[in-house]
């Protein structure tokens, strides 16, 4: 067995301390310096979702190491290993953390992993995910923040009100109008003074959600 570090990103939205949870690519497939390639189709999730401690830089030993989040939604997205990350902004150090990267200054997370039978080109038969940790220099250089991660925030809550799997949406004409109906009310509730309105027209519902989507 072998113990290495990965790295991630975040991808958000600009905003106060406590909005919601963060989401993040953990790790992605491809050679990477340690010499691994991590396969999504070897990623064991069983241990890591039983405990989805969220650490400071690996940071976890001794009484003062505890977590500072939790990670929900933890899945694979094609070759990539994505979560979404809860500060426990009841702890002024994880307050701190979660305010530094939705401010940007904190960006990377890393991953500590057991990975097993690995064959000459450096991919593990299985590899089994631990912990991830907020660190401020991932292993990987090339693991800096999507530049477009505002959008990607906006389309996971639409997603998430869609009622969709790994944050992904089709066009608006693929949709049945009754999902975009629910979708609709769903994102209303989140905006202030929003009356509701009988069901729009086709043109209406992608002007809507378009309006709905940079206003959240």
């Amino acid at each position: 067995m072998k113990t290495v570090h990965v790295r991630g990103y975040a991808e958000l939205e600009r905003g106060a301390a406590g909005d919601g949870p963060v989401p993040f690519v953990a790790a992605t497939a491809g050679a990477k310096k340690d010499g691994l390639d991590l396969q999504m189709s070897g990623v064991d999730l069983e241990r890591y979702l039983a405990n989805p401690v969220i650490m400071y830089d690996h940071e976890y030993w001794g009484r003062n190491a505890l977590p500072i989040g939790r990670a929900e939604n933890v899945r694979v997205d094609g070759d990539a290993l994505r979560m979404d990350i809860v500060f426990d902004v009841d702890d002024e150090f994880a307050r701190t953390v979660d305010r530094k990267v939705r401010g940007r200054f904190l960006n990377a997370v890393s991953i500590g992993f057991g990975a097993y039978n690995i064959d000459d080109a450096g991919v593990p038969e299985r590899w089994e995910l631990y912990e991830t940790s907020v660190v401020p220099l991932p292993l990987d250089p090339n693991a800096i923040a999507d530049p477009d991660r505002a959008a990607a925030a906006r389309q996971l809550t639409l997603a998430r009100a869609l009622g969709l799997a790994g944050g992904r949406i089709p066009a608006l004409a693929d949709l049945d109008p009754d999902t975009v109906r629910q979708a609709i009310a769903s994102l209303e509730a989140l905006l202030p003074t929003t009356p509701p309105t009988p069901a729009p027209a086709a043109a209406d519902r992608a002007r809507r959600l378009r309006l709905l989507e940079a206003s959240l």
